[in-house]
């Protein structure tokens, strides 16, 4: 009986995907934080809002940097997790 690619899989590079999906998470979430923080950046300039909240120019930077660390983090795991090792 044939088996499908994603059956042999071992416990090993389940445990692997699993992780993946958690580094996943936190970049979705990092990364949503960036974009939120840019989108009412620019209708603070565009409305003339005053929101105290916003983030600048480094900060900003540091959490679009580890929101990519995170997506790489992910994609290292998966790719561990398909190749068996």
């Amino acid at each position: 009986m044939a088996t499908r690619p994603g059956q042999d899989q071992t416990n090993a590079s389940k445990l692997a995907n699993r992780e993946g999906r958690g580094f996943l998470r936190v970049f979705f979430i990092l990364f949503t934080l960036f974009t939120l923080n840019v989108l009412l950046g620019k209708a603070n300039i565009q409305f003339g809002w005053n929101l105290p909240f916003l983030l600048g120019d480094v900060p900003e930077f540091l959490l679009l940097l580890t929101a990519a660390l995170f997506l790489m983090l992910a994609a290292l795991k998966r790719e561990k997790g398909q190749s068996g090792d």
